[in-house]
């Protein structure tokens, strides 16, 4: 049983076109970190509403997301934003991926690291080439948010345990490596506009500081 984990805040429009995109089959997880206004339920069938009363963090969002994932029966978990900025399409593929693999990213830097911004694209190049370096791993892209889970993998990991913020993505993948987890990646394109939403500059900084700490911890 696949399950859909949508993260969202203040996202109306591209949720709306996100959610009408996903197939009427699958069960979808959509978990609102404090949009204000709070955003409205959709009619979509198998359709779970969490929400969150003030912005908890990314990290927050994700754990609630997995954990009614988990509580609905799911099997394999597919983490999809919100906002449109990855092609639901391809990041639904990534739960085929899991055949063979704990977990499954969609790459960027396999489809068109073109789109990314540049000051983005650099910065993420330099911290996935960091945790390569520390984790003795080969991947092209440890910071992307598009992925798959098997249900199993996340049952094993701390989750608890690890940051409400954004540095929770690279939590979960370090300690994944570490554990042995077998990793996959898969080419995922991606858009950057008006209604897609990213870090500012500085939550990007300390962000990045954030993933350097956990690599020499």
């Amino acid at each position: 049983m696949i399950v859909v984990v949508v993260p969202t805040l203040d996202t109306p429009g591209p949720l709306a076109r996100v959610l009408a995109e996903l197939p009427p089959t699958l069960h979808v997880v959509v978990v609102d970190d404090g949009s204000r206004p709070a955003l409205g339920e959709t009619a979509r069938a198998r359709t779970t509403w969490v929400r969150h009363p003030v912005n908890r963090g990314y990290g927050a969002a994700q754990k609630s997301g997995f954990a009614a994932a988990l509580a609905a029966g799911a099997t394999r978990v597919v983490l999809l934003h919100g906002d449109g900025q990855y092609q639901t399409d391809s990041t639904l593929a990534l739960a085929a991926a899991l055949d063979d693999a704990d977990v499954a990213l969609g790459s960027r830097f396999l489809h068109d690291a073109g789109a990314i911004p540049a000051w983005r694209r650099w910065g993420n190049r330099l911290l996935t080439g960091a945790a390569n370096l520390r984790l003795g791993t080969r991947f092209s892209e440890l910071h992307t948010g598009a992925r798959a889970y098997r249900a199993e993998w996340l049952r094993e990991l701390p989750l608890r345990d690890y940051s409400d913020d954004f540095v929770f993505d690279q939590q979960i993948l370090v300690d994944s490596i570490r554990r042995k987890g077998r990793i996959v990646e898969r080419p995922a394109p991606t858009r950057y506009d008006a209604t897609t939403r990213s870090i500012s500059p500085g939550r990007s900084v300390a962000y990045g500081l954030a993933c350097l700490r956990l690599l020499v911890g």
